[in-house]
Parts: C-alpha cells; sequence; structure tokens
C-alpha cells in the first residue's frame, strides 16, 4: 500500500482544497474540512490485486474559544466515484461511528478542540482504480460537513486513474568546494508514468553557503533568514510519458558557492501539475527571461538514492523517486566565534541575571545538519561570591575540573550546548541567575567558545581567531568589592529574543531558559533571525504555496 497522504502533505504544494474562514462578522464559527484536491491512482493491474493510496481529510478548529460543542456529520459522498475508483475506510486506521454504503460513507464526531492530536478530527480511506477502468478515467469524492450553530465548508477531491510519474535524475556535482566557484546544474527528469504532466515544478532548496547564480521570471525565491532559501521554478507545457527533459540550452542554472559555505546541502525534486494557493505576496521585478524545459537528447538513467518529494504525493504515481540531495564541504571554510559576556550588578543578597554564550562573526554560517552534533561548547566559570540558582536547559553543571556532578544549582562551572546551527551575526547566549552572596575581592568569571572535549573546550578548528574565543567577567556588588572585568570580548547583550525559524515546517532551537538544569535545547538566538533548523524543512509546506502562486503571476502562466 501506498504511503499515506497525511493533512501536512495535504496542505502543501500539491493540491490542497480548504474551504474559506468564516468572514470577521458571521453569527457563526465554520470549520473547514481539509484534504487534497486531487488524487492520482496506479491503473487497474492486468493480474494482481490493485494498489491503494491512502487519503485523509480532517476537520480544522479556527475558533472562536478552544472548543465547539456539538455532534459533527461528515459525509463522503461517492457518486461521482462510482466506476473510477474503490474506497473503503482504512482499517489500520479505526474510526468510530462510521457507517458505509455503497454510495457514501458518513461518519459523526462528538465536539472539536484546539491543540487536538492528529488526526484526531479527521479519517482515513484507501482509493484504486476499479476493475475495467482506461487510463485517464476521472471521477471526484465530495466530502461535506454539518453541526448545529456552525457551518462546515466542503472539499472535493478529483480521482485520476494513471498519471505522471517524474523520475528526477541524478546530478554528479563535485562535493568539495571553494568560496566563489560556479557548477553547472543539467537539472533533467523522465515521465515514467501513463499520463503527461501539463506543468511541472522544479524545487531547489540551498543551504546557506549555496545560492542559484540565475533567475527567471517563472521562479520565485522564499529566503529561510540565515538558513537559505527555497527555489520553485513553474514550467508549463506537456510533459509526455516515455520522454526525458533537461533545462533548455538559453536557460541554464548554475550553483554558486558563497564565503558563507561550511557543511552544506541542495535538495532538488519535481512536481508534476502543482496546484497554486491563494493570497500569495508577489515576487520582484520581471527580467523578460524564462527558465525552460527541452526533450533531453538522451534517456534520464534510473540510478539509487532519489527520495520521496512530500509536495508530488497527490499528483505523482510515484513520489518516491521525485527528490534527490547533494552534500557539500567547503575547503578553508572560517568563522570566528566570539565569547558574550555580561556585568550584572546588585547588593548582597540579590538575584542578577547575565546572558552568557557567544556570536558568530562569520564569515561561515557553520551547521552541524548531518551529524547533529552541537556547532560549539561554552564554557562558562562562576565568579566566587556568587551562586547560581537557574540555568538554561541546554547547560549542565560540572565541577571546577570539568567532572560531572549531580546538583545542577551552585555549581563553580557550567558546559552549554551551542545548538546545530550559527547563523553569520547571531548571538547565542543563555540566561543565568545568580545570587550574590558576598563580595569578593577581585572575583571573575569567564565564558570559553571552544569544540567540546572532555573537562573542556580546545579551539575551534574554522576559527580564525583564537583571542576572542575566551573573556572574562565580573558581578558588581554594590556597596562592597568587585573590580570591573579586564580582558572582555564583548559588552553585555541586548536583552534576548527568541530565534524563530522562517517559513519552514521546521523546529526551532531558541528555547527560553529553564529552571534547575533542565536537559535539553540550545543556546537562545539574541542576533539572528532563524534557530537551527534541518535542511529538509526548507522546503517546508507553509513555504511553497505563496512560492507556486508568486510564480504564476510574474509569468503570466506561461513557460
Amino acid at each position: 500500500m501506498d504511503k499515506r497522504i497525511s493533512l501536512l502533505a495535504a496542505t502543501g504544494l500539491a493540491a490542497l482544497s480548504l474551504g474559506a474562514a468564516a468572514p470577521a462578522l458571521a453569527a457563526e464559527p465554520a470549520f473547514p474540512l481539509m484534504g487534497p484536491s486531487a488524487l492520482v491512482l496506479q491503473p487497474y493491474p492486468d493480474t494482481g490485486s490493485p494498489k491503494e493510496r491512502s487519503l485523509h481529510y480532517e476537520l480544522a478548529y479556527v475558533g472562536p474559544g478552544n472548543s465547539f460543542a456539538g455532534e459533527f456529520t461528515v459525509t463522503v459522498d461517492l457518486t461521482k466515484a462510482a466506476g473510477v475508483a474503490s474506497v473503503r475506510l482504512d482499517p489500520a486506521r479505526p474510526r468510530p461511528n462510521c457507517t458505509t454504503s455503497a454510495t457514501a460513507i458518513v461518519c459523526r464526531q462528538q465536539g472539536l478542540k484546539a491543540g487536538a492530536e492528529p488526526g484526531a478530527n479527521g479519517f482515513d480511506l484507501l482509493v484504486s482504480a476499479a476493475k475495467d477502468t482506461k487510463n485517464g478515467a476521472s471521477g471526484e469524492i465530495a466530502v461535506t460537513g454539518r453541526v448545529a450553530g456552525a457551518s462546515v465548508t466542503p472539499v472535493t477531491t478529483k480521482l485520476t486513474v494513471g498519471g505522471p510519474d517524474l523520475y528526477m535524475g541524478a546530478l554528479g556535482l563535485r562535493s568539495e568546494v571553494t568560496a566563489g566557484e560556479r557548477q553547472d546544474l543539467p537539472l533533467a527528469f523522465a515521465n515514467r508514468g501513463t499520463l503527461p504532466a501539463r506543468s511541472v515544478a522544479l524545487e531547489l532548496d540551498a543551504s546557506a553557503g549555496l545560492e542559484l547564480a540565475q533567475t527567471y521570471d517563472n521562479c520565485r525565491v522564499q529566503d529561510h533568514g540565515g538558513m537559505g532559501a527555497t527555489t520553485v521554478c513553474l514550467v508549463e507545457g506537456e510533459f509526455l510519458p516515455g520522454e526525458s527533459y533537461q533545462l533548455a540550452p538559453d536557460s541554464p542554472l548554475h550553483l554558486k558557492t558563497t564565503e558563507r559555505a561550511y557543511q552544506d546541502r541542495l535538495r532538488y525534486a519535481v512536481v508534476p501539475d502543482p496546484a497554486p494557493v491563494k493570497d500569495a505576496h508577489e515576487g520582484g521585478p520581471a527580467t523578460g527571461k524564462q527558465l525552460k524545459l527541452v526533450k533531453a537528447s538522451a534517456a534520464v538513467p534510473v540510478t539509487g538514492a532519489a527520495a520521496v518529494a512530500g509536495r508530488a504525493e497527490n499528483t505523482d504515481l510515484n513520489p518516491g523517486d521525485n527528490q534527490r540531495s547533494l552534500e557539500f564541504t567547503a575547503r578553508g571554510a572560517r568563522a570566528d566565534f566570539e565569547a558574550v559576556t555580561a556585568s550584572p550588578a546588585g547588593k548582597v543578597g540579590d538575584t542578577v541575571v547575565a546572558e552568557l554564550g557567544f556570536r558568530n562573526k562569520g564569515p561561515a554560517v557553520i551547521s552541524h545538519l548531518r551529524s547533529g552534533e552541537s556547532v560549539a561548547r561554552t564554557d562558562i566559570v562562576v565568579p566566587a561570591g556568587v551562586r547560581v540558582t537557574d540555568v538554561p536547559r541546554s547547560c549542565r553543571a560540572v565541577n571546577a575540573d570539568g567532572s560531572d556532578r549531580t546538583d545542577q544549582l551552585g555549581a563553580p562551572r557550567y558546559f552549554c550546548d551551542g545548538g546545530i546551527f550559527a547563523d553569520l551575526g547571531g548571538t547565542y547566549t543563555g540566561r543565568f541567575s545568580m545570587k550574590i552572596e558576598k563580595a569578593v575581592a577581585d572575583a571573575k568569571g569567564s565564558v570559553t567558545v571552544g569544540e567540546p572535549v572532555a573537562g573542556g573546550t580546545k579551539p575551534l578548528s574554522f576559527d580564525p581567531v583564537a583571542a576572542n574565543a575566551k573573556a572574562v567577567f565580573a558581578v558588581e556588588v554594590k556597596g562592597g568589592t568587585s573590580p570591573s572585568p579586564s580582558g572582555s570580548a564583548s559588552a553585555s547583550p541586548s536583552p534576548s529574543a527568541s530565534a524563530s525559524a522562517s517559513a519552514s515546517a521546521s523546529a526551532s532551537a531558541s528555547p527560553s531558559t529553564s529552571g534547575a538544569g533542565a536537559a535539553g535545547g540550545n543556546l537562545a538566538s539574541t542576533g539572528s533571525s532563524v534557530g537551527p533548523v534541518a535542511l529538509g524543512a526548507l522546503g517546508a509546506v507553509a513555504v511553497g504555496g505563496a512560492l507556486y502562486v508568486g510564480v504564476r503571476r510574474r509569468s503570466g502562466g506561461h513557460a
């Protein structure tokens, strides 16, 4: 059975049908039914059983409040699917209170809540081509709902027997690169399906140290803060089964390595018949140039290592070979990591707060997306006379010699995880609360940023400036004795603001501080616009719809 088409994929660049929210002055709320607007089915086989695809529908909670009482009735009308597809409830994901007939499936649900677990407000169907259907036959599934005191916006999924099966060819690029060099991107794909694609989208996700050298009117770029960018190029035409296609000679693409490069990744994919999404922002000024595709001079060879392209799940017969990725390592990459300290002040008995950590002065963006290991460790030595009462959850207490200890508060020293990503100009600090217990003459602490080793740190291999990797700081005791620090690499940072990842179905690594040495998390970014997000999230569904419709507007719908 096919990979399940999840709600997340359904809301992405593949066709999504989402009802409009209720007007602001409406007397009753409107709850949209969510599901894909199109689904292609493998033709009925000459021998064996037909291949089923999973189809998910879900009621979305849009408020007001946190819940809505009342019994929802959702009806799946199969009338127009008769003779085209066989549809049944997925027995692997049973749903109570559902009944089935030859023409409809009816499910009932009591109440709707915000923040429900994924799938809690939905149901799953298995769909396959009906016997004796012909390639290209089509039908539809119409899903409606009703509940007292509210409206439910319907969704319709068009079913097509057969469809395109786009296979992305492999690129043989150099994996070791240097800043400033360019490599040709001879993108090519084959249609191994049973029907033509009427348009295709070429998607390229480039991490921070990579960028495309060309721009075209039928391409749109979404910047991801410091993480990189997603480019989507829409090309319309007829891409026939059994044929291979490549970039036209007069519309090449080249991949440029920038000085931000360190360890980078390029994801490239092809999506057939992508559907636009409403309310996208317009792109930049027109260039007068179009990215074009032509029939390839040779068939695209079938090799391994292809992967699933999530946005092709609805419109491609086999989305498992639409995407590929490449890894790059930049020779001679350099990034200056500077220790960040603070100068808190208070009276004996006061609790003061210090933001301690590091910043990346570049030029490279340092990421450990492949290994998942921290880019750096911050080694913090606490001044005498103060006791740590609260630490960031990314930090753990150690003894003065760097050995482990059980009690996480009141330690003389802390090791802090810097996360897997450090953007150019990003400041990564953690908030330490310290109680001033007594005034101690010439009491100094320190912050050192480096590579983790047993008992502390060692210099980072990519850091060309060792002098600012360590800085001292002091806590000024008002009415007591505590000198100003000397040799500090950085003044007190501005108040912390949580970093947030741009447009990705992504995980932010900018947690707030927590008490008592809570495990996990990374230092919060106070100067970067994005946290450490796995690169695969760059092509997140939240971004794609705007890219697709924006390109259609700029190009006027023509390649």
